[in-house]
């Protein structure tokens, strides 16, 4: 019984390897176009911030209409106008919104920075400490650096973004490639 659904996992995976394939090379193209124009990665950051502040603050007044009750309800509903402006915001001003979202991301990094430096010391006495000591540097340094250029809400969210749909074209391929040369075909495929 094992082998027919092992046979199925494999017969699934070869059957879909060529949209894996086709989804890497789409996605690792599209990371290298936004890395060559990221005030344009930036800005698509930034819009999408706006997208879904306004389905979230449309998501609040659905709650707060057709599932909540009395006082809750009105609070629910206050959240969704909060949403709804934020994304607004993002809409009607990109390059502020981009200041502000790259101004709270080095902030979050210093905090995790530091809180990460703090964890290594106390953990001193096991061993792979000084990896979180690492780890803790170099996003506190990481954080200084975004938070001290003045350029950085520019190019910083579109970096974040370009760098991981990059990493996930390549993800899909490294998937892919695997899939071929590693995962035997299925009897059915035979």
């Amino acid at each position: 019984m094992r082998t027919v659904g092992n046979d199925l996992v494999r017969h699934q995976l070869h059957e879909n390897r060529k949209w894996y394939l086709g989804l890497g090379i789409v996605l690792t193209l599209f990371g290298l176009v936004l890395l060559a124009s990221l005030p344009f990665a930036t800005l698509s950051v930034v819009f999408l911030f706006g997208i879904l502040m306004m389905i979230g603050g449309i998501l609040h007044f659905v709650a707060a209409f057709k599932i909540f009750e009395g006082g809750t309800r009105w609070l629910w509903a206050l959240f969704g106008v909060l949403y709804l402006v934020a994304g607004y915001y993002a809409f009607s001003t990109p390059v502020k919104t981009a200041v502000v979202l790259t101004n709270l991301l080095a902030i979050v990094l210093i905090v995790a920075g530091i809180i990460r430096i703090f964890s290594a010391i106390i953990f001193k006495a096991y061993q792979g400490w000084g990896w979180i000591l690492f780890s803790g540097l170099l996003t506190l340094i990481t954080g200084i650096i975004i938070l001290m250029s003045p350029d950085a809400s520019f190019w910083v969210l579109g970096l974040f973004l370009a760098i991981d749909i990059l990493f996930q074209g390549i993800n899909y391929l490294t998937l892919a490639s695997y899939i071929k040369h590693e995962v035997p075909q299925s009897s059915a495929d035979v």
